[in-house]
């Protein structure tokens, strides 16, 4: 007899989605599709989620808690950070693409959901104590240096990553942020 898995279930629709998403944004995914690739019912997948913008608040909810989890912040190794984040752009690819999907169908306001409002606010914090014990350059305000850290980690990505030296981009942008961030 088969067991039931409910969450096994929800996270196999999550990653069905990232994947639909990613490919077709938004307003091109389509939830038989999500369910089809999870292995389930369009029936059940509305189970667990009332629609696709619940199911895509989700997946981006899922991808904010795995970023916060993978590349946390270090506020005396921004380079170190700013290399963890391309790494892991390079890793999840889906991952960027969704992202630029909800810049481009919900607007650039609307990647500001709680949890990624905290998970700014703490970064910005710590790279806010760490100039004014003098670790970090203040030639910019902590929330812009934030914000060059990050994007400088995904300029690359916008290109053909593959066909790229990853150890010369990571260098690049270690050496780049370095440049940003020395007092």
């Amino acid at each position: 007899m088969r067991t039931r898995d409910p969450e096994a279930k929800r996270q196999a629709l999550l990653d069905a989605a990232l994947t639909e998403f990613a490919a077709h944004g938004i307003s091109g995914a389509r939830m038989d599709q999500v369910a089809k690739r999870a292995g389930c019912s369009a029936g059940l997948a509305y189970t667990y989620f009332k629609g696709k913008d619940e199911l895509f608040d989700a997946v981006y909810e899922q991808i904010v808690r795995h970023t916060i989890s993978e590349a946390p912040i270090d506020a005396e190794d921004l380079p170190g950070y700013a290399v963890r984040l391309y790494d892991a752009n390079v890793a999840n690819p889906e991952v960027m693409r969704l992202i630029n999907w909800y810049r481009l169908e919900r607007g650039e306001a609307a990647l500001a959901t709680p949890l990624a409002l905290e998970s700014t606010q703490h970064k910005v914090d710590a790279v806010r104590a760490a100039q004014t014990a003098g670790t970090v350059s203040d030639r910019f305000r902590a929330e812009d240096l934030v914000a060059l850290v990050q994007h400088t980690a995904m300029l690359w990505f916008v290109d053909d990553v593959a066909a790229q030296d990853r150890d010369c981009v990571r260098a690049t942008i270690a050496e780049a942020v370095r440049r940003l961030v020395t007092p």
